[in-house]
């Protein structure tokens, strides 16, 4: 079992470097009026070059009608154009045929026709409008921008190409705000390159803070994984993305939701606040936690706020609780281990356990226990200083209890002491079928206690038995036959020669109040009852 981040280290949050570059979209006009003020003389459309120039009266104003390489400049700002309409008496102008717009900063606008409207200061292009600067291309038919307002928009579908046509983003609306150095993209937004994809109902990208956000559906897909979010952003100064509302991540191997989702790009750390959810496809198990925090350098996770895992097996699954849940490699950096810290309690049909500590180990397929574990398998309960679990295929496939190994089983709780059958060794090895104890070897200074008994007539007795080595068949979560090796001795005492004290080997507990009783039990510790002088 592991939690394996392989496939997610890329995680893809360098997705946006090339957005600055967006800003390009400024067209001629708008970058030709960067501060207003009320005293500053508008400036006059010049004229420096026609084949031919009419004057004219166009709906009763006077106008210059130019035909043939045709040449204006506006604001330090040469547009040429087949043939064009200036309108003196407000500062307007109607451009052509193969309009084209060079600016101070070398940007190029092309266009089939150009309109602007000195009094409202809206610029019109028509056609096949192309805008070009070093960093990117764009390609729309129908471009305008607000002087007074520094405000440019596109719509009815505009494609931008950047790296040199390596990346391609395309929308519907497109809007340029120079004055808060905004850019926002707006229905069917599509962002095309090499590593990744973008598909999203709104972006926004701040050209100055360089920070891009998410609005709506939005799926970030690359060769590493797959982000969705409905809302969120990304910092490319900072290094840092955020992703809050609706959002997972799914990789070849894990996915991964939470209500929120925070990467530093720069410490290569990734957090995930509230409701965090992340299914291993690969493992089939899930962990959820309140925060987790992923470190990608050395491919830790740290899982806190009443944290659960839950191991999915074919017929039935396990769920382990504890206070933190922590995820890493092994020293060769092939295995995966989870340790579960500070009260570690699990819940699966057929068994369930507590610990102080608990470690899940890739490299031998076991779980281990630390410090006063407890296991139950069915009717039994089974103790030891060390306890360690080996599964084979999701089932439970052997077990070994090392130091005071004990194995308990409840026989009749309705007399006044309790009858109890039990198992005692230094250490014992138990062995499963379909996630059933069936047979359990003591070795060394084995010793058992049986209750035997006659179908009719009750019991007859209890069967004491010592041995250095001992083989205990279950059918049923009932001992069946014990086979006793090197200096076996066993007694029947008669149920009449019985006393309390005889009933109990040293060192006996019966703890099943604390054996949680369900799946949601885990969350419930029940610390150990201490045991009163006398019992």
């Amino acid at each position: 079992m592991q939690l394996n981040y392989k496939a997610s280290r890329k995680f893809s949050w360098r997705l946006f470097a090339l957005l600055p570059f967006l800003l390009a979209c400024t067209i001629a006009f708008g970058q030709t009026t960067k501060a207003k003020t009320p005293k500053k003389k508008k400036s006059k459309i010049e004229i420096l070059h026609a084949n031919d120039l009419f004057f004219d009266d166009d709906y009763g104003q006077k106008t210059k009608r130019l035909i043939g390489d045709v040449k204006i400049k506006y604001d330090q700002t040469i547009m040429t154009c087949d043939s064009a309409f200036v309108y003196s008496s407000t500062n307007s102008m109607k451009a052509y045929g193969r309009v084209h717009i060079t600016d101070k900063e070398g940007m190029q606008l092309f266009g089939d026709s150009l309109n602007y409207n000195g009094e409202t200061r809206l610029t019109e292009v028509r056609g096949s409008v192309k805008v070009i600067t070093k960093e990117m291309e764009l390609n729309t038919r129908f471009l305008d921008f607000d002087r007074i307002n520094d405000y440019g928009y596109f719509w009815n579908g505009g494609i931008i190409y950047l790296n040199d046509k390596k990346d391609t983003l395309t929308s519907q609306i497109g809007h340029f705000y120079n004055a808060i150095n905004e850019i926002h993209f707006k229905d069917s937004v599509r962002l095309r390159s090499e590593d990744y994809h973008i598909e999203s109902d709104t972006m926004h990208h701040n050209t100055r803070t360089e920070k891009t956000k998410f609005f709506g559906p939005t799926t970030i897909t690359s060769d590493a994984n797959i982000i969705y979010t409905e809302k969120g952003w990304t910092n490319n100064k900072t290094g840092e993305s955020e992703f809050t509302s609706n959002s997972f991540i799914i990789t070849d191997d894990q996915q991964i939701w939470g209500d929120s989702i925070l990467y530093n790009q720069k410490t290569d750390l990734a957090e995930m606040f509230c409701n965090v959810t992340m299914l291993d496809t690969i493992n089939a198990f899930i962990v959820q936690g309140d925060y987790i925090l992923h470190n990608q350098k050395d491919s830790t996770t740290l899982v806190v706020g009443m944290p659960l895992m839950t191991q999915i097996f074919d017929e039935d699954s396990l769920f382990l609780h504890a206070d933190t849940l922590y995820s890493e490699f092994d020293s060769t950096r092939q295995f995966r281990r989870i340790k579960a810290y500070r009260k570690a309690q699990f819940y699966k049909s057929d068994m369930q356990g507590k610990c102080d500590s608990l470690v899940f180990r890739d490299e031998d397929s076991s779980i281990v226990l630390f410090y006063d574990p407890i296991l139950w398998s069915d009717a039994n309960q089974i103790t030891a200083d060390f306890i360690q679990i080996f599964r084979s295929e999701g089932r439970l496939d052997r077990m070994v209890m090392n130091d005071n190994a004990f194995i308990n089983s409840l026989e009749d709780s309705t007399v006044q002491f309790p009858m109890y059958n039990q198992i005692k060794g230094d250490s014992m090895e138990g062995i499963f079928d379909t996630n059933a104890l069936r047979k359990v070897f003591v070795r060394h200074n084995g010793i058992t206690i049986y209750w035997a008994k006659e179908d009719t007539s009750g019991y007859i007795g209890m069967n004491k038995a010592n041995a250095e080595f001992m083989t205990v068949f279950f059918d049923s979560n009932e001992v069946q036959e014990i086979i006793l090796n090197n200096n076996p001795i066993a007694t029947l005492h008669p149920i009449k020669d019985i006393t309390p004290r005889m009933q109990y080997l040293k060192k006996f507990e019966w703890r099943g109040k604390e054996r949680p009783d369900n799946r949601e039990d885990v969350y419930n510790w029940r610390e150990k009852e201490a045991i009163k002088e006398g019992d």
